[in-house]
């Protein structure tokens, strides 16, 4: 069989060779696009990191902080990073920080859909208080679902919503505490891992005995509500693409005054009183002068059966009835009557906290709960006491922090001895593995310890 050679034209091409366009980052998909349970930007952030077997902490300093720092330089130094992850749910959020993340990623990942995994479509719609949870809600049986099937663990954007307490596919609870250290997770730390406490790293996919029993305590009128909120929320943000198509602001205003005609003929203060609002308050989402929060909007469309989609993205609605047994319970306020209290007596015990020098010294906060009385009571009736008091109490801790310091001080010219001896170069890190407490380098007078233990060895 004759093969025929290959020509020099054919070897030698002059046209070059056209390389797809190469992105920093793992191109890494979101999960659940355009569904109830899309990802969050906070956990594709947290899963970049793992992709890449870094830390979040390596992430954001190494990759994303530098894009960040082109932008705004408040987030280019450590403490602006700090500030970032002590607000890591406003990440998922509405506001310009969002913005900044969406670029960064964008030009890292080259993936152009990351949007959807934030609020932004709802950008102008509802107030910010209440809006987004301070600390990190699961479901344990999601997440073990997940696990057993051997599916991407990840944390939806629903799950980041204050309203949203209860898992709309499992029926129970979303949980707020680790059940191994019993500690609050923040959404978005140095450590962060979904599925895991960035605390004790122990798995969040379980229940202790108590939490289970408290899920069977659920009145079924509040699993009702709850279930019918988290199916609304994931409605709303499988629908971002929808809603960024609108003016949803502007509907608003609209959506309410044409429910309040149609419920209460355009008496304010009648449809104010049905959902226990203050008048002046629905007054002012009707003339546009506010916007509503979520969880009042959510009761609202729970009470007349409409989905909150609906709500923002149409005005021309049916005829709407208020469902009594939905409306929210009325509130009622009881006059509390001022405490008596006997002031010498107190003054007496606040005199002997004071010259009490065998034991530990203590905090009026601790002092306030001891004795049933609010602190600002006792800061008004016995200001030179309190003050003495709390002076006592910071000169205490004082002291025990220059203990602290100075046994560190003296553990790192031993350990700088020990490493010299062996004939190891003394390290921060090195000599961090042979003290007590490595985190007290960050204190000046340690580092100057080990700064002069070099220098003398």
């Amino acid at each position: 069989m004759d093969v025929e050679a290959y020509s020099v034209e054919e070897l030698w091409s002059p046209k070059p060779c056209q390389l797809p366009i190469r992105s920093r980052l793992n191109h890494l998909e979101p999960m659940a696009i355009n569904t109830p349970f899309v990802e969050s930007l906070t956990s594709y952030i947290t899963r970049l990191a793992e992709s890449h077997s870094v830390l979040v902490s390596t992430l954001m300093t190494r990759e994303i902080a530098p894009i960040l720092t082109n932008d705004n330089t408040e987030y280019g130094s450590k403490r602006g990073l700090n500030s970032l992850f002590n607000c890591g749910a406003a990440i998922n959020s509405t506001g310009e920080i969002v913005k900044l993340f969406l670029d960064s990623l964008t030009q890292l990942t080259l993936n152009n859909n990351l949007s959807a995994l934030t609020l932004l479509s709802l950008k102008g719609c509802f107030s910010d208080r209440e809006l987004l949870s301070r600390s990190k809600t699961w479901c344990p049986d999601c997440y073990q679902d997940w696990k057993k099937s051997k599916k991407v663990i990840y944390e939806p954007l629903l799950w980041t919503f204050k309203s949203v307490e209860v898992c709309p596919i499992h029926k129970q609870s979303l949980q707020t505490v680790c059940p191994s250290c019993d500690r609050k997770i923040p959404w978005f730390t140095s450590k962060s891992r979904v599925g895991y406490c960035c605390y004790c790293q122990q798995w969040l996919g379980s229940l202790s005995k108590t939490e289970r029993d408290s899920n069977l305590a659920i009145a079924k009128e509040d699993l009702a509500q709850s279930i019918w909120i988290a199916n609304a929320l994931g409605e709303l943000v499988a629908s971002s693409e929808k809603l960024n198509r609108n003016n949803n602001r502007d509907r608003i205003p609209l959506s309410i005054r044409e429910i309040v005609n149609l419920t209460q003929k355009g008496n304010i203060a009648a449809f104010a009183r049905a959902f226990n609002l203050p008048k002046n308050t629905v007054w002012m989402w009707c003339k546009g002068k506010s916007v509503p929060q979520l969880k009042h909007i959510l009761s609202v469309c729970y009470a007349l059966d409409i989905s909150l989609l609906d709500f923002l993205v149409q005005n021309d609605f049916e005829k709407l009835q208020i469902d009594s047994q939905k409306l929210p319970r009325k509130i009622s306020s009881k006059r509390i009557s001022p405490q008596n209290f006997d002031l010498l007596e107190i003054e007496k015990f606040l005199q002997s906290v004071l010259q009490d020098r065998e034991s530990t010294p203590t905090t009026m906060k601790e002092i306030a709960k001891e004795l049933a009385i609010d602190q600002r009571t006792l800061s008004k009736h016995f200001p030179e006491l309190c003050q003495a008091i709390s002076a006592k109490y910071r000169n205490y801790q004082a002291k025990i922090r220059k203990k602290k310091i100075d046994k560190s001080c003296r553990e790192v010219k031993q350990a700088v001895f020990t490493l010299v001896r062996k004939g190891e170069y003394p390290s921060e890190a090195r000599v961090s593995q042979l003290i007590s407490q490595p985190g007290n380098f960050r204190y000046k007078q340690v580092r100057m310890a080990l700064k002069e233990a070099r220098s003398e060895n």
